[in-house]
């Protein structure tokens, strides 16, 4: 595991946030544009990631770590909304920024941050494996995500909002790897490209909503350094914590404490902007937290490793 791999990644990401904060500072990213480049990664360019990173060749030992990986995804991510329940009733927060602070709380970057750095930590298979652990987190935040951070949605799961492009993705994911049903290069390598277009387009989307916030907001908010405190450090070491202690193999236990570790998913500014919620205050806590994350990441991975 190569810290210094991880680290750059990191600044990369963190570098494409802050690109996109000028171009909005500029003017080249309008209001219209920004909310128009989030449809486009929610509904083409994250589905399309999605695919392509479950297009691998059936396999019995695979499919084993995968239900293990199912089944500590969702203990996981019934912690975390924990968490954040707890979270908010004891600082007494109210609507939308609850919804907002609650959406931090719960759901890390996975596909615009996890990926990369799950590859770094453990290669290609680290990806697969954590493409499959992210299936609790595409149900949850196209169900449980929608509902946080849309003032205007019923508080109760529609059942219709299940099939949204995240979960048809997951799904047809999954059929190609239970069936090892390879996609023909063209059809693969444009799914690809477009899949590859998500993490840099997400971070200019994300850094493009700081464009009108002041820095004062961002870090003279405590409920934000506590979501930081919760997001990166807190969370991961309680699964870490467990894990240890249950008969895994490394990446098994390793994926979970990883994806676990990841800054607040930037969907939380994205969802917040398509439902005209609270976004400036959703796109400070991504901002904020990706910023921590540049010592945290490293440091939990430090801790892993020794550990392993």
């Amino acid at each position: 595991m190569d810290f210094i791999l991880v680290l750059n990644q990191v600044l990369v990401l963190f570098i494409l946030l802050m690109l996109g904060f000028i171009l909005k500072k500029i003017n080249i990213i309008t209001d219209e544009l920004g909310k128009g480049l989030s449809t486009l990664i929610i509904y083409v360019t994250l589905p399309a990631l999605i695919i392509t990173s479950m297009n691998y060749k059936f396999s019995r030992d695979i499919l084993s770590n995968s239900i293990r990986l199912i089944i500590i995804g969702i203990i996981v991510y019934i912690f975390m909304i924990v968490v954040g329940i707890i979270f908010v009733k004891l600082l007494n927060i109210q609507e939308p920024q609850k919804g907002i602070y609650l959406f931090l709380t719960i759901f890390p970057n996975v596909g615009f941050m996890g990926y990369p750095v799950v590859e770094v930590a453990f290669g290609k298979i680290g990806v697969f494996y954590a493409a499959i652990y992210n299936l609790i987190f595409n149900v949850l935040i196209w169900t449980l995500g929608v509902i946080l951070v849309n003032p205007e949605h019923k508080k109760k799961i529609n059942l219709k909002s299940l099939i949204n492009p995240g979960t048809v993705s997951i799904v047809l994911g999954f059929i190609l790897f239970i069936f090892s049903i390879k996609l023909p290069k063209p059809i693969y390598i444009s799914l690809h490209k477009l899949g590859a277009s998500t993490t840099p387009m997400a971070m200019l989307v994300v850094g493009s909503l700081l464009g009108d916030a002041k820095f004062k907001e961002i870090f003279g908010n405590i409920k934000l350094f506590i979501v930081a405190l919760l997001r990166l450090i807190i969370i991961p070491l309680s699964v870490l914590f467990v894990l240890i202690r249950l008969n895994l193999s490394p990446i098994v236990a390793g994926i979970p404490v990883i994806i676990s570790s990841m800054p607040a998913a930037a969907n939380a500014a994205i969802f917040a902007r398509r439902f005209d919620s609270d976004y400036r205050l959703a796109s400070q806590g991504v901002f904020l937290t990706t910023l921590i994350s540049i010592l945290t990441i490293p440091f939990i991975l430090f801790i892993l490793n020794m550990i392993k």
